[in-house]
């Protein structure tokens, strides 16, 4: 377990970086500038890299499952991840997440048009070319873009943009209302020079999540990478009170935007549900994996993940597990219906307005030990976990304090 500290001299890189990008040149984690066009781009086909990560550290105290986030309409959600600079296509020729998988590249890069499958249930083929514009006018630091679609359907496009692309939400104040004779327009809140070291930033630390992953070896299961990304997430991870308190209004806009998204989840470790689902969300979409964001909007408010392990679809949820436990990895969906898991209506679990359950098989694929182990050290309760990948099956081996320990042969 490690936390990850950037010394003095990496913000005076992204400050190069930013200068660099500005001028047109090329950075680590920085492609040139995007150049929009009419034409439909497509996600992620020049740079299909698969990935995932693993473990963190730090304690959190016991959310409430009921909160009233700023975006508490599926106009308003986010979810999910893709790629860099697009070419001219249609959606048909863009990344078919059917032939992904969620082995960890040599070199990890962020890729802002990959798009799960999940996430394609949601959204035609002329929303996701909406929305695949929309991301890269966002990244061009443009403040408008021309839609295809009707006007019924700009809150999905923005919906599936934001889901793919945290920075969208975290620094413009895009919304629906601003659409107008086929075109949306938003305003950012930073400017240029802020805004391509705050994604500099981003993209750094979204490659960090995978460090631990790599070193864990290539012949990991779907299912175990998916374990150690989620810990490298949950671990360090806390829920910010301030976003459902009076407090919060006396922020500006600008920093409501930026603390109340999946952008603060990944960087701050910090947030409500919607932006510690986001986050999650989104590492597991760069991770390769097939997961979309579920949204309970009710008297009871939550969101969690949808995700597919090795052929499996079962749900995560982060906001339940900060500080690094694993009582709400892999629910079925009738256990995310009882008091522990929240008591959510099956009928509310919507990925935008698609009903989870009713188009997925969502089960627990075999963590009901690992629940009770985890619940009866305690929700929030720092636990760390290897996995002995020198025996078949192989086995995950949970620890607790004062040396608790679960070994289960891998789901």
């Amino acid at each position: 377990m490690k936390r990850h500290h950037r010394p003095l001299y990496l913000f005076t890189a992204l400050a190069c970086a930013a200068v660099l990008q500005l001028s047109g040149c090329s950075w680590f984690f920085m492609p040139g500038p995007v150049i929009i066009t009419d034409a439909v781009p497509t996600e992620a086909a020049s740079s299909r890299e698969e990935s995932s990560g693993a473990e963190a550290v730090s304690s959190a105290e016991e959310p409430s499952g009921t909160e009233t986030d700023a975006a508490s309409s599926p106009a308003e959600s986010t979810v999910e991840a893709g790629s860099e600079k697009p070419t001219e296509s249609t959606p048909e020729t863009s990344a078919d997440t059917a032939e992904e998988s969620s082995e960890v590249p040599e070199t990890f890069r962020v890729d802002y048009y990959r798009t799960p499958e999940i996430l394609r249930s949601v959204a035609s083929d002329a929303v996701l070319a909406d929305a695949y514009n929309l991301i890269s006018a966002c990244i061009g630091y443009k403040t408008s873009v021309k839609l295809s679609c009707a006007k019924e359907d700009v809150s999905r496009v923005i919906y599936v943009a934001d889901t793919l692309c945290p920075l969208l939400k975290a620094f413009t104040d895009i919304g629906e209302e601003s659409f107008a004779d086929g075109a949306l327009g938003w305003n950012f809140y930073v400017d240029k020079v802020e805004f391509v070291i705050r994604r500099t930033e981003f993209e750094a630390k979204v490659a960090e999540y995978f460090e631990a992953v790599s070193a864990a070896g290539p012949d990991l299961s779907e299912t175990e990478r998916a374990l150690l990304l989620y810990h490298e997430y949950t671990a360090p991870a806390s829920y910010n009170y301030e976003i459902i308190s009076g407090a919060f209004n006396t922020r500006t806009e600008a920093e409501k935007h930026r603390i109340h998204s999946a952008y603060a989840g990944i960087v701050d470790h910090t947030g409500v549900c919607h932006d510690l689902a986001g986050g999650m969300t989104f590492l597991f979409i760069q991770g390769g994996f097939n997961a979309g964001r579920v949204s309970v909007f009710n008297k009871d408010e939550h969101s969690w993940t949808l995700i597919e392990l090795d052929g499996r679809h079962t749900f995560c949820d982060a906001t339940w597990d900060v500080g690094g436990s694993f009582t709400f990895f892999g629910n079925s969906a009738e256990e995310r219906t009882m008091k522990a898991g929240g008591s959510y209506p099956l009928k509310d679990m919507n990925i935008f307005d698609f009903n989870a359950p009713s188009h997925f098989d969502i089960v627990n694929p075999g963590f009901a030990d690992v629940q009770d182990f985890s619940r009866q050290i305690g929700i929030g309760t720092l636990l760390s976990l290897s996995v002995d990948t020198l025996v078949t099956p192989h086995r995950l081996i949970f620890t607790g304090p004062a040396d608790l320990r679960l070994e289960i042969e891998s789901p």
